[in-house]
This record gives structure tokens, sequence and C-alpha cells, in this order.
């Protein structure tokens, strides 16, 4: 083999072994990404795509819906009436941004009056309250109230410390006036936690635990360490008598808080 002949065979080599040398680079860096919890696919720590393992969000069905106490409805004034239902989890490292719901209204012969959906969050562990406000009946008394989740609730993990908040009820004042009935009360927020759009649901029960009416109200917002007046009202005459036992229930969300 000539010179010229070498000569050309080493620059050939040279540029074939620059092209490999690229071409390995660029398939290394197509597939060697680090995997996230945002990709579209299985891997890392996942149990799911994008969901479960080492991720935030946990895939769908793995953690089981909150579970319904009881759910009724309470009539205000002739054709409308609140509905709540009385849930409760036991998660206390899991929340949920969205959460949809539905309600089902029924007559005594159980014919379906009314069907309610709506979209909530949901807070660390504990009870709570969801409440539709001022369903309309028309001339059907409801009988049976029954409440549900749709699928899927997509909880996320959130931090612990939520579901050690404490908001106490305090200095609770039930009084009869001209047209109706009146609540005050007291909501003390022990934690370092301020909250923004809380539910606040009040129930009056009996001598015997059964709801007698109830009512919410939204709290724009409660500082950490601090304590706020709210106010309920039912336009029919209940006699104070016959309350036994008052439940306020604030509905937290992790999601729109903030630490002092």
């Amino acid at each position: 083999m000539v010179w010229a002949q070498r000569r050309k065979l080493s620059y050939m080599m040279g540029l074939l072994t620059f092209l490999l040398v690229v071409a390995f680079a660029i398939f290394r860096s197509t597939t060697n990404v680090v995997p996230t919890c945002f990709d579209n696919k299985k891997n890392g720590g996942e149990s799911g795509v994008d969901c479960g393992g080492s991720c935030l969000q946990y895939c769908p069905n793995e953690l089981s819906d909150p579970k319904v106490r009881w759910s009724r409805s309470f009539e205000i004034s002739p054709g409308v009436v609140h509905s709540i239902a009385y849930i409760e989890h036991s998660y206390p490292a899991s929340s949920a941004r969205f959460a949809r719901y539905i309600f089902k209204l029924y007559d005594e012969k159980n014919s379906l009056i009314v069907e309610k959906e709506g979209v909530t969050y949901l807070g660390p562990m504990g009870r709570s309250a969801i409440v539709e406000n001022l369903v309309q009946t028309g001339n059907s008394k409801v009988a049976l109230t029954r409440f549900s989740f749709l699928p899927p609730i997509l909880w996320e993990k959130s931090d612990p410390t939520f579901s050690q908040v404490v908001i106490k009820t305090d200095r609770n004042i039930l009084e009869a006036f001209e047209g109706g009935l009146r609540l005050t009360a007291t909501l003390e927020n022990k934690s370092r936690f301020s909250f923004e759009n809380i539910d606040v649901v009040a129930i009056l029960y009996d001598e015997n635990d059964n709801a007698i009416t109830m009512s919410k109200i939204l709290l724009p917002n409660i500082g950490g360490l601090s304590n706020q007046t709210v106010y309920f009202t039912w336009p029919d005459k209940i006699d104070p008598k016959t309350v036994r036992t008052i439940e306020i229930i604030p509905r937290i969300n992790p999601f729109k808080s903030s630490e002092i």
C-alpha cells in the first residue's frame, strides 16, 4: 500500500471513529434519562405510570374512598333542602385536591327526585362533612339521601403535620330569636398554619344523637394561633331545649395553607 493510500485510510478511520463517538453520545443522552413522575412512563421507584412509590400522587385505587357514616337532607323551606354526608378516612399523610361526588335524593316510594354533583377537596385523616346547600326538590318530600364519590379520587401525599392541626370550638351559644335559631361559636386555631376558604359545618343533635339540622358557612381565612367567631342561623323554629349536642366541623384545605 503506497503512502497516499495509507494516509487516506487513516483519515477515513479517524472520521469513522469520530462519528461513532458522536452517535454513542447521542444514544446515551436519549436513553439515559433520569426518571421523573411526569414522563408518562413507569420507571424509577414508581408503582404505576407517574404514580405511587416515590411519586407525590398515589395510583388510582391505591387508597380507598372515605367511609360514608351517614347522609341526610334537611328541609330549609318548602321545596328546598340542605344535603349532608358525614365521612371519615384514616390516612394521616394523604389529601386530595379534587374529589367529585354525587348526592341522590329519593322520595318515600324510592323514586329519584334529583341528583346533585359537586367537587370538593379532602384534607388529612379525621371526620368531615360534605354539604350541598339549597337543593331544589319541587313538590317532593325527601325520604332518603344517598351519597357517593365519583372515581377516581386522586390522592396525594401531604405533610402528616396537617393531621395534627387542631381548630378547637369554644364558647358555643345557641339561642332562639324571632324567626329562627342562631348559633354563635368561636374557632381557635391552635396550629401555626393559616388556612383559606374553610368550609365550617354545624350539626345539631338530639338526646339520641340523631341529627336535627345542619348549616354550612364559608370562612375566608383563619390565621395560625388565632381566633375567629362564626355564626349560623336556621329560619325554622327549633326548640333549643331539644338540642343536646353541637358538633362544629372546620374542613381545612392543606393546599390552601401557609405556615407562620
